[in-house]
């Protein structure tokens, strides 16, 4: 068994001071025991990668906008599509008026960004909230990611039963519109509303043409606000998130003391914040993505490690879902490219960590920690409860939680378990825009340090493709 040594020691704890001084900088840090074991030789041959691959970042930057829509990488100006950004702003602002309730319909990266705004900005318990208690935002779900009746079922039950069925805004989202779990859900609650006027409640975000479903539908009749939210060119759906996919959702359930305009304009200022940060040069602290890319492909091709571990040291599973799916889709090209495991601290420190200690050594660990994260509760003291207790008595519950964090770290290092770190100073909309974008950043190194821009009959980065998901369409189609 690998120990840790006093060095490391001293340099977490040099670490934790150093932590005070980072604002609201997002800082990475890694087990320096574990990088020494990377050859020399591996490292300059990554490091010379990452110059190029910078390089040819650093001349995108200039080009138009068209050519990113043709290599797929639009999404790295969502944040500056102001057009767009009105026009959400807008159509939220009136829908939070028109209706009680929304309903997001989509699969994948039409609905995973939005589920993760709802479980890291508003209430846990949101839906259970009076309408001035949640400040104006409507009741949210979600549905149209499954074939299985259950969930929809009850969902419309529950609508009818209260009388809500008619004040809820239906956001369909799906860029082809023939996204087919997406659209027979869209069938059935075409068929619930009644045909008559149904179209009243349904928002659609699709692409602008006639190649979409959606697009000749709303031509026959309009839908909601006699406008169509875009799918932008060039943007794929698990890097839609600062589109309008995403930022629906955001703007229409903004909570007390907010605005669907500025909720949106401090998710663009996180976003604002990576994007800048990206074209620093690429062994600048402040550029993360490139430091994460690196040890991430280091740990996969010279440690020999297929799965990287997504330790979310948060009660919030719904980032790591959405990691997931921008990992996986992305970079898992060729038989290369990791895998991702989806976990939550400490919870998962009650599952999975026992075999990523005692397990097959083919895992290294992300963690994600926030020193902030917001209301806190404190435990009384003197409770005589047990005097086994008493350690505890008077200590927060986010000190508790950071101090997990930390002796887990510490004990996958003693254990010789390879792992880093994202430390972000608060869990709130701008630090985690921001960190989602960097992590889009860094997939997007990562799959170039794969060399998956090269030798490609598309002529497309197979970053941005997917195609291993055409054989179960075609498939599924065959027994219909």
């Amino acid at each position: 068994m690998k120990k840790i040594s006093s060095a490391y020691r001293t340099n977490m704890e040099e670490f934790s001071k150093r932590e005070i001084l980072l604002d609201r900088k997002l800082h990475f840090s890694f087990d320096d025991s574990g990088s020494s074991s990377f050859p020399q030789a591996a490292q300059q041959k990554v490091d010379a990668a990452l110059q190029k691959i910078h390089a040819l970042f650093q001349e995108e930057a200039s080009a138009p906008l068209a050519d990113l829509e043709h290599g797929l990488r639009a999404w790295t100006r969502s944040h500056l599509q102001d057009e767009d950004i009105d026009k959400v702003t807008m159509l939220a602002t009136r829908a939070r008026e028109d209706f009680s309730a929304l309903v997001v319909i989509g699969i994948g990266g039409s609905d995973l960004s939005a589920r993760v705004f709802h479980d890291s900005f508003n209430h846990p318990y949101h839906n259970l909230l009076s309408t001035e208690e949640r400040g104006g935002a409507p009741e949210v779900y979600f549905t149209g990611d499954t074939f299985d009746p259950r969930k929809l079922v009850g969902l419309i039950e529950m609508l009818k039963t209260r009388n809500l069925l008619q004040k809820t805004l239906f956001n369909v989202i799906s860029k082809s519109g023939t996204t087919t779990e997406t659209m027979a859900t869209l069938m059935i609650i075409r068929e619930v509303l009644g045909d008559v006027n149904y179209q009243q409640q349904i928002l659609a975000t699709t692409g602008l043409t006639t190649d979409s479903v959606l697009f000749r539908m709303h031509e026959q009749t309009s839908f909601y606000g006699g406008t169509l939210l875009p799918v932008p060119d060039g943007v794929g759906g698990r890097f839609s998130a600062f589109s309008p996919v995403g930022l629906l959702f955001l703007a229409m359930t903004a909570g007390k003391g907010e605005t669907p305009e500025t909720r949106i304009r401090v998710a663009v200022e996180g976003v604002k914040q990576a994007h800048e940060d990206f074209f620093l040069p690429c062994e600048h602290q402040d550029n993360v993505a490139y430091q994460l890319a690196r040890w991430i492909h280091l740990a996969e091709e010279v440690d020999g490690k297929s799965s990287i571990v997504f330790y979310n040291y948060a009660d919030n599973s719904c980032l790591g879902e959405w990691f997931v799916q921008l990992c996986t889709e992305s970079i898992q090209e060729r038989g290369a490219g990791p895998n991702v495991i989806n976990a939550k601290g400490p919870t998962s420190n009650h599952s999975i960590l026992n075999g990523i200690i005692a397990g097959p050594r083919d895992k290294a660990v992300l963690f994600i920690h926030w020193k902030e994260l917001g209301t806190d509760l404190v435990l009384p003291r003197d409770t005589k409860m047990d005097r086994k207790l008493t350690d505890f008595e008077g200590l927060s519950m986010t000190h508790l939680q950071n101090a997990s964090y930390r002796g887990t770290a510490l004990d996958f290092s003693e254990n010789g378990v390879s792992n880093a770190t994202l430390t972000l100073s608060k869990r709130d909309i701008k630090s985690v825009c921001q960190l989602m974008r960097l992590l889009m950043d860094t997939i997007a190194v990562k799959g170039r340090l794969q060399d998956l821009h090269l030798d490609t009959d598309s002529g497309n980065e197979l970053t941005y493709l997917q195609d291993g998901v055409e054989g179960y369409k075609r498939n599924f189609r065959s027994f219909l």
